[in-house]
């Protein structure tokens, strides 16, 4: 059966309540976001030069002719982007367990 062309129909089990008020509520993202909020603090060039170099896989060089920077410019966005990341990942980790002995 081509699902473009069924019809639709009743999805799910039956036993289903058929009321329509539904107590289900979405509850709010408890998880502190320190990803979207890495992103969220970065310029349009710095997320592109992010893109094209980590995700891309493209060299400085090739980052330069593509976005018409200075070689300079994306060598050093490159090293900070890289610094930004490893204190971010540095501050994410949890606190290490104390050293077990037996005393």
């Amino acid at each position: 059966m081509i699902a473009d062309t069924s019809p639709i129909g009743h999805i799910g089990p039956k036993s289903l309540p058929t009321n329509k008020t539904n107590n289900l509520r979405l509850q709010t993202d408890q998880f502190n976001d320190k990803l979207g909020t890495f992103f969220s603090n970065l310029s349009w060039t710095d997320r592109q030069v992010l893109a094209l170099h980590f995700a891309e896989r493209l060299s400085p060089w090739e980052i330069h002719v593509v976005l018409n920077m200075s070689m300079s410019d994306v060598l050093c966005r490159i090293q900070n982007l890289q610094k930004i990341a490893r204190q971010s990942m540095r501050g994410s980790r949890r606190p290490t367990t104390p050293e077990l002995s037996l005393k």
